[in-house]
């Protein structure tokens, strides 16, 4: 274990992701204008306190962040709670302008918004996915379905522990790092709606069909949304149209 995996693990999963993830905080570094920067002191006593001071900067933000969001128990009108995560009851409106209304869609009344939301389509089929592979699981022990439950379960279960014993606020966009789990589900669904490779051709194209047909699902899904997530200006009654809920207003 140690030879052969412990080594690419460490590579795979601790310092990859803490590159990529120092490196997606480099306009921080570098400009002045970051909250909690602090550049002036940085560089007021030459290039080795610029660079101590940069990294202490960098983790009282951080430890501020979690101390933040630990405690925060107070009432917002686009929190959730975990169960209702995985069917998009109520996802987080980062933009709409009310006052001045936006103009130009070629209505009377125009509207521009950034919804917080996943594709429904892909959500949903997640769900529908994740009950088959938790029944081919349970049927066959196949550690590809395992795998991935473990991680969709590690990744959301833990929060309903805050839920309900600690009170705490808590938003859909908290399950965004599970999405790659949700799309595995779909494509070990996928892989089973095909079936074996030496399935009968009828057998095989129905199931093509199937899978076939769910992605183009999704990609129109998601073409019919974007508008709401990329703040193009549309008419009212369009941007309500795309409302699937009446807790997404």
């Amino acid at each position: 274990m140690v030879l052969r995996d412990l080594t690419g693990a460490l590579g795979a999963l601790t310092l990859a992701p803490s590159v990529v993830h120092m490196a997606s905080w480099t306009g921080w570094f570098v400009k002045a204008e970051g909250w909690g920067r602090n550049w002036e002191q940085a560089t007021s006593a030459g290039p080795a306190f610029f660079v101590f001071d940069s990294l202490r900067s960098w983790l009282s933000y951080q430890i501020q962040v979690l101390s933040f969001h630990t405690g925060m128990e107070k009432t917002h009108p686009y929190q959730s709670e975990p169960w209702q995560w995985p069917l998009l009851q109520r996802p987080v409106s980062f933009y709409y302008p009310s006052s001045p209304p936006p103009t130009g869609c070629g209505a009377d009344k125009c509207s521009s918004a950034v919804l917080g939301v996943g594709t429904p389509a892909l959500w949903y089929l997640a769900v529908l996915a994740l009950l088959a592979i938790v029944a081919w699981y349970v049927a066959s022990r196949d550690w590809r379905a395992g795998a991935v439950l473990l991680a969709y379960g590690a990744g959301w279960l833990p929060w309903f522990y805050y839920a309900i014993a600690d009170n705490r606020t808590m938003y859909l966009f908290y399950m965004a790092p599970i999405v790659p789990f949700m799309v595995l589900a779909i494509v070990l669904a996928a892989g089973l709606i095909l079936g074996p490779a030496d399935a009968p051709p009828v057998r095989r194209a129905a199931g093509a069909a199937v899978v076939g047909a769910s992605a183009l699902v999704v990609l129109i899904n998601f073409g019919w949304l974007y508008p709401v997530l990329s703040a193009e200006t549309i008419t009212y009654s369009q941007w309500w149209a795309r409302m699937l809920m009446r807790s997404w207003v």
